[in-house]
């Protein structure tokens, strides 16, 4: 197999890509993002909420700092400037509508905080931009305000007491799962707001099957070190790597675009590709409780 269209080969192309990311992230946590915060219980009130299966972040009454959202979209689409070369064409186009406010920066990351997905995808149809890429450039525009929520919703807990395989903070579904190739203990990675949490191996993250008949790893030839679990009960599937690398020092970004390989063969295998604007609704009265957009994957974002 020729290193290029193997996933350690995409690794050492997203290097760059993941360094520049990395930057844009750390600049995010030294900014003052919000001119009001998310609201936050208080502890006790917050355990229970964990307890109960309910994620924490909540948008009611959150208000953006307009100017740092700007200066952190111009600066994202920059980075997507320099590494995504074939789609030149499509970042100036989002990058003019931004320019022309013809689509506004901190309405848009509101949206996505609101996780107002249908309100999105009308947007995007509206402007004729392409959806795959918008919707990869908003999940990291939005990104450093949902992680500066995320520390601020967890920062009085100390560990997270959470059974569910949507994320205990924000209620997306997980991008990645981190196997320690030691001791086999897997973490699911969010993300939308960084957020790792511990969950059993032998589950299905999307709808908790744990009956070993309905679950399957597949791997690619000769790399063992990346996998795929995939659910024959809901069709869903979560990419893994195995690794000695501690979670907290682990490039989850950096693998979960350069595993990219994994998504076309679980798509090939007929397994079902979430959205990543999907959220885990938890109001029980919601019509879209427990229901999932299903979505193939038509474009695949290519990275040079």
């Amino acid at each position: 197999m020729n290193e290029i269209n193997t996933i350690e080969g995409n690794l050492k192309l997203l290097e760059p890509l993941a360094l520049d990311l990395n930057k844009y992230f750390n600049k995010g946590r030294t900014l003052t993002l919000f001119k009001r915060l998310p609201l936050c219980d208080e502890t006790a009130n917050t355990t229970q909420r964990l307890l109960d299966g309910s994620y924490l972040l909540s948008p009611c009454g959150i208000e953006l700092d307009n100017n740092e959202c700007n200066s952190l979209a111009l600066e994202l689409i920059d980075i997507l400037k320099l590494h995504l070369i074939d789609r030149t064409d499509e970042i100036a186009a989002i990058n003019n509508l931004l320019i022309n406010e013809q689509i506004i920066s901190h309405d848009i990351v509101l949206k996505a905080l609101k996780n107002e997905g249908n309100e999105i995808r009308k947007q995007i149809s509206h402007a004729n931009i392409s959806e795959d890429l918008f919707t990869f450039y908003l999940v990291y525009l939005t990104r450093p305000f949902r992680e500066q929520a995320a520390n601020f919703l967890t920062e009085k807990i100390d560990k997270l007491n959470w059974q569910y395989g949507y994320c205990p903070v924000c209620g997306h579904w997980p991008a990645l799962g981190h196997i320690n190739s030691e001791g086999g203990e897997r973490t699911l990675w969010c993300l939308c707001c960084d957020t790792k949490w511990k969950f059993k191996r032998t589950q299905c993250a999307f709808c908790l099957n744990e009956n070993h008949e309905f679950l399957e790893i597949i791997n690619p030839v000769n790399e063992e070190s990346f996998r795929i679990q995939v659910c024959k009960k809901c069709k869903r599937y979560l990419k893994e790597v195995r690794s000695n690398v501690e979670v907290k020092n682990f490039p989850f970004d950096k693998m979960y675009l350069g595993t990219i390989p994994l998504d076309m063969i679980a798509e090939k295998e007929g397994y079902i590709q979430e959205s990543i604007l999907t959220v885990r609704y938890d109001n029980p009265d919601g019509n879209e409780l427990l229901m999932y957009r299903q979505k193939a994957t038509k474009e695949k974002i290519i990275f040079n």
